[in-house]
């Protein structure tokens, strides 16, 4: 081959590699974004998350739950499949204030674009409780991250998460809007049921002690008070022996008529606690939302649930 038609044959051959790689650039989607059609891929670690999220993203998001029915977040232990979820995903919803402690290195790391959204930090956050030896040894730190026990944090906890499925899908953002605000409005609701149903409980029985201190968001907002938990700062770290007894002058003194127990703990301590004071063992859902049947399979019926096993036992 001739050297002017060699050079001639690089040059064109320099251009066609120019143009298709300026045509797969334009066919490929901004990262951070779906393909166009394609669901947004949205990972939620709690069910108690993910409930809320379907109930914004509907059908137009494919939504993978890390923590199954019945699962304690302080102690879940991440998968393969996990790493795999938040590699993949889009968004990452995430409680945060320490909840998912065991999830922090994983979200690090798990490489990948998501998007990763922690729902606390639109909120105000109430001091972690328990003794200040328990925390430094618990390793967890000054939150308390049971949110959602106000409802008024999941209200905003709705309009977060619409706006960044808005915001990586603005093609369902107006999808995703009416479907948040439709939820709002049912949010709204619970929250004025749940101030009549606790104002019917006689203000010195508003008195909660529960096997471990989730209730304080629940307490502020709707005029209880938590006087005293099994385990002190999370069922993570079991109680001593002068926690327990403490406990028991505490139920004792403010003649408490039941210890509220959760449905993913082992019950084992409190069934003791309420067994040695001659009170009433009630059970409630905190961390986990219930299986099918179990009347608390929504975050809705999840706060009507202990509601009403809470005002029944109280009154």
């Amino acid at each position: 081959m001739k050297r002017n038609s060699l050079q001639n044959w690089l040059g064109w051959l320099a251009v066609a590699g120019l143009v298709l790689a300026t045509l797969a650039a334009c066919g490929s989607s901004p990262q951070g974004t779906p393909d166009p059609g394609a669901k947004l891929r949205v990972v939620a670690t709690t069910n108690i998350i993910g409930d809320v999220v379907a109930q914004v993203g509907g059908d137009r998001i494919d939504l993978t739950v890390l923590m199954g029915v019945g699962v304690d977040p302080h102690s879940y232990a991440p998968t393969p499949a996990d790493s795999a979820a938040i590699h993949d995903a889009d968004v990452v919803l995430a409680n945060g204030a320490d909840l998912e402690a065991n999830l922090e290195n994983l979200l690090a790391n798990a490489g990948g674009d998501a998007v990763q959204v922690q729902l606390s930090d639109s909120l105000t956050l109430r001091p972690a409780p328990g003794e200040a030896t328990h925390q430094a040894a618990d390793g967890h730190g000054d939150r308390d991250p049971h949110v959602w026990f106000d409802v008024q944090n999941v209200i905003l906890w709705t309009q977060v998460i619409e706006q960044q499925l808005s915001a990586l899908d603005p093609a369902n953002g107006a999808t995703y809007q009416a479907n948040a605000e439709a939820y709002i409005a049912e949010l709204q609701a619970l929250d004025t049921w749940i101030v009549e149903q606790v104002a019917t409980i006689p203000e010195a029985h508003r008195k909660l002690v529960t096997n471990h201190p989730a209730f304080g968001y629940l307490a502020d907002r709707y005029g209880l008070e938590q006087v005293g938990a099994v385990y002190p700062v999370n069922p993570s770290a079991e109680p001593s022996a002068q926690d327990i007894a403490a406990l028991q002058d505490a139920i004792r003194t403010y003649g408490v008529p039941a210890v509220f127990t959760e449905s993913t703990v082992n019950p084992r301590l409190a069934e003791q606690v309420a067994q040695d004071t001659g009170v009433k063992l009630v059970s409630l859902y905190t961390g986990s939302l219930g299986g099918p049947g179990s009347g608390a399979e929504t975050y809705l019926d999840l706060m009507r649930y202990d509601v009403v096993a809470i005002v029944e036992a109280l009154q």
